[in-house]
């Protein structure tokens, strides 16, 4: 009987990864960007949240030429596992909450009245759709797309080679550059000015948050993309622009550095263990 020799892991994933969501990305926006520049959007299209898949595909991408079917299933098993402790859950869910109380308290404090109730969450880019459905968007577009990619394979990877802590700072780097086709046409970012150096501090320091988290779950990205979709429904708001918006920044951006002190603690580690094999 002759035994089948299995299959043995390729290196080059990494750059599988990057090529992919970022073709998929950038090639789905660009139309969209050219747009901008012609006769102007009177909408953003649907496609805009489309190109969010371009880190779940690189994810697949990467794990299929790493390991094949095994190497996918490996990925989605550890991915999307919700057996990781309650704790999780109740952050994921939690820290949303508790930037909107913050938040609101602090614009009407600034205002002299409470926001609209009415606008909660309600974005020009998906006109009509109350706030349930713009969640119900954004969790399955920019929440399961990027970190999918970003969480889920990309994070794991890195830390094969090197430290949470600066695995995460990679990630916001690359991040930050897969943004940059946004930035000619989507209108949260052409009106940022010299506000960009906040976002992409704020960016670094979500990186170091949702790191932490992914650790602490065991490399589930259940608890992350719940988050993030918290995150955008909150800041992404059409009357979020301003003071609620940055009010959540500002929070986040103090729960990273905080977080970042807590994985530099860790740094001598040289794998984090709860992330390697996926």
């Amino acid at each position: 009987m002759t035994t089948v020799p299995q299959r043995e892991d390729r290196s080059g994933g990494l750059l599988v990864f990057l090529v992919v969501t970022f073709a998929v990305t950038w090639a789905i926006w660009m139309p969209i960007l050219l747009q901008a520049q012609g006769p102007g959007l009177d909408a953003m299209p649907w496609t805009f949240f489309l190109a969010s898949v371009g880190p779940l595909c690189g994810a697949v991408a990467a794990s299929l030429w790493e390991g094949g079917a095994r190497g996918l299933g490996a990925w989605a098993r550890r991915a999307f596992s919700v057996r990781f402790r309650p704790v999780w859950w109740i952050a994921a869910i939690g820290m949303p909450v508790a930037y909107f109380l913050i938040a609101w308290i602090t614009a009407a404090l600034v205002a002299g009245a409470w926001p609209d109730p009415a606008l909660f969450g309600v974005t020009d880019k998906l006109p009509g759709l109350a706030w349930p459905l713009v969640a119900l968007v954004w969790v399955t577009t920019f929440g399961l797309g990027e970190e999918s990619g970003w969480r889920g394979w990309l994070l794991p990877a890195l830390t094969r080679r090197m430290s949470a802590f600066w695995a995460a700072l990679v990630v916001a780097g690359v991040w930050i550059v897969w943004h940059l086709p946004a930035f000619f046409f989507n209108p949260t970012y052409t009106q940022m000015g010299a506000g960009v150096i906040g976002w992409m501090l704020a960016l670094v320091c979500g990186s170091f948050l949702l790191a932490w988290m992914t650790v602490g779950a065991g490399g589930s990205i259940v608890p992350v993309l719940i988050w993030h979709a918290g995150f955008d429904l909150l800041t992404a708001a059409d009357q979020s622009a301003g003071v609620i918006a940055s009010t959540v920044s500002g929070i986040v951006m103090t729960q990273g550095v905080l977080c970042a002190w807590l994985l530099w603690r860790r740094r001598t580690v040289a794998r984090t263990p709860a992330l390697v094999g996926g």
